[in-house]
């Protein structure tokens, strides 16, 4: 029997959090911002991305202006608002709690792979792990 294979796929949400990373980085055009998010590994059509950047105008988390130079054509810049660095800052901590979550996964799973459990054992209780904190140190830093 074949085994099924779970996409490692990222939550439909998580493109508005990337795109308030990028303009908490710097203001930037819709395609722009296509090629900054391929940087971080999320490889989403630039229809998806303006929809992104619309709905986030909305509801206030990014505001738009047109940028005109003497070299191309007039763009429709993106920055991040107050809102929107505030909804960043929930994004992340909630971010820092979906990966100690799948931390704390993959650690179980991993037991299950080297036999029976020992009862005095605190790996991966959630609480401790030998020579390592219960958090990784991004979900720390995250966290803090």
């Amino acid at each position: 029997m074949k085994a099924e294979r779970c996409a490692g796929k990222l939550p439909k949400s998580f493109l508005q959090p990337c795109l308030l990373l990028m303009l908490q980085e710097q203001p930037g055009y819709g395609y722009d911002l296509v090629v900054r998010l391929k940087a971080l590994g999320i490889d989403e059509d630039p229809a998806s991305v303006y929809r992104a950047l619309r709905t986030l105008e909305r509801n206030h988390a990014v505001s738009s202006y047109w940028y005109t130079s003497s070299t191309g054509p007039a763009r429709h810049m993106y920055r991040i608002t107050p809102g929107g660095l505030d909804r960043l800052q929930a994004a992340v901590q909630g971010a820092a709690e979906t990966h100690l979550a799948i931390e704390r996964y993959l650690c179980r799973y991993a037991l299950t792979q080297a036999g029976p459990p020992d009862p005095d054992d605190r790996v991966c209780s959630g609480s401790e792990r030998p020579g390592r904190p219960a958090r990784s140190e991004a979900v720390r830093n995250a966290t803090a």
